[in-house]
């Protein structure tokens, strides 16, 4: 007796379609402002940090520097000890408006407006500061 005819052959399956993208590629970054320092701080570090004038010894008196085009990055401060007074009114470092003194810096602060800023008085002289911003890889909260 003849065979019965084959079944019919299912098509087979597309492939499956990549997932769609999780959110469109970020626009490129403008170009930034160049780091710009004016007074008697230093950046070190390959410009990824700067200093107070004169790290690691004392800063001097009457001293005022201003770093400027600072990538909105979390900053580093790797070392800080300056002038302690409850208001910050004779040496401290500004950034965002908000003065640091004594010996807490501005650790992890992103400087929204790309500047740093230095200030001494005619007063006591401490060691100093130095603040880094080399871009670090995103660390997620509470991981």
């Amino acid at each position: 007796p003849p065979s019965p005819p084959p079944p019919p052959s299912t098509p087979p399956l597309p492939p499956p379609s990549p997932p769609p993208p999780l959110s469109p590629p970020l626009p490129p970054q403008p170009p930034r402002a160049p780091l710009q320092l004016t007074g008697p701080c230093s950046l070190t570090d390959g410009g990824s940090c700067a200093v107070s004038p004169n790290y690691p010894n004392s800063y001097d008196r009457n001293e005022a520097c201003t770093i400027s085009g600072v990538p909105p990055v979390g900053l580093e401060t790797v070392a800080f000890e300056v002038q302690d007074e409850m208001s910050c009114r004779y040496d401290y470092l500004t950034v965002n408006g908000v003065k640091y003194c004594g010996t807490s810096g501005p650790q992890g602060v992103v400087p929204e407006d790309g500047v740093i800023e230095w200030t001494s008085d005619d007063g006591v002289v401490r060691s100093g500061w130095k603040v880094c911003w080399a871009p670090r890889p995103p660390t997620v909260a509470g991981r």
